[in-house]
């Protein structure tokens, strides 16, 4: 086996939640996620790139501490948005909020920081013409 053949690729982005349907129902409509099977504690999802996302409610089958590191946590990704502050309203809209108030970086985006209805923040950018060029 090659060491190229081992390298990892990156999975699903796992969101923690102490609330299956909560959840679900929260990034159905801020993230236009299309469910593709769910469970009773588990969602797997896709936004409309194609990203996979999973939203897991803690369980048996967790590693100990799970829901501590995986729910309310920061979550270490970046989405990318065509208008930032209509996105932002959206998640306020449907529970969540805004962390960090919309920053214009020195690189050109725009960056604000937010949370959903567990508390799990994430980075959300709006790229300028000065960031793409």
């Amino acid at each position: 086996m090659s060491s190229q053949s081992n390298f990892p690729v990156l999975g699903p982005i796992i969101i923690g939640t102490s609330d299956i349907v909560k959840a679900k129902t929260f990034y159905i409509a801020v993230f236009g996620i299309v469910v593709d099977s769910e469970s009773k504690s588990y969602v797997s999802a896709r936004t409309i790139d194609g990203t996979r996302i999973e939203l897991e409610e803690d369980s048996e089958n967790r590693f100990p501490q799970w829901a501590a590191r995986n729910i309310g946590t920061y979550k270490n990704c970046e989405f990318h948005v065509a208008d930032l502050i209509f996105f932002l309203q959206s998640v306020v809209e449907h529970g969540g909020k805004i962390v960090s108030s919309p920053i214009t970086r020195p690189w050109g985006d725009i960056n604000a920081e937010f949370s959903d209805c567990d508390g799990n923040v994430f980075l959300v950018s709006q790229r300028t013409a000065k960031s793409v060029a």
